[in-house]
């Protein structure tokens, strides 16, 4: 049979449980200890003539979090695919946001007997011929900083 050796800590709760208050300035008592997973919680409670403050027991919860699970969204970018698109010039727009003006676009809405909506049309079928999936705010975007565009070389 083989021999096993085992290193056995014992540290009382109170001591952990005092070092945390005083850490953390809490004046709570100590109500609760359970184990959740990997992580020792300890529970305190205030004494009934004192308020409950929201600040102070912030920083003991957050001692308790594990770094390693914080995990960050990742979002997808509105990103439009304009490969192969000659960029005819470049503007800034009435917001401020500094812009591309692709040649088909231009070639598109060149003509000044276009309605609104055909021009959205227009628009929109250049952005999907490119096996994009435009949104109402990015053909809105396209289309507009086009037409100022085009408002500015006139």
């Amino acid at each position: 049979m083989p021999e096993e050796v085992l290193t056995i800590v014992k540290i009382p709760l109170l001591e952990i449980a005092e070092s945390i208050r005083e850490k953390h300035t809490l004046l709570a008592e100590l109500a609760d200890v359970h184990i959740e997973g990997d992580n020792l919680v300890l529970s305190f409670k205030e004494a009934e003539s004192e308020t409950l403050d929201v600040g102070e027991i912030q920083p003991a919860s957050s001692v308790l979090q594990n770094p390693q699970r914080k995990r960050r969204l990742r979002r997808k970018r509105n990103r439009m695919k304009t490969r192969g698109w000659a960029v005819v010039g470049r503007i800034v727009n009435s917001k401020g946001q500094k812009c591309s003006i692709y040649k088909p676009f231009v070639d598109a809405l060149q003509n000044q007997e276009l309605t609104e909506e055909e021009q959205r049309k227009k628009v929109e079928s250049i952005l999907k011929s490119n096996k994009n999936k435009p949104t109402e705010e990015s053909i809105e975007y396209f289309l507009n900083n086009t037409l100022e565009f085009l408002k500015g070389a006139n």
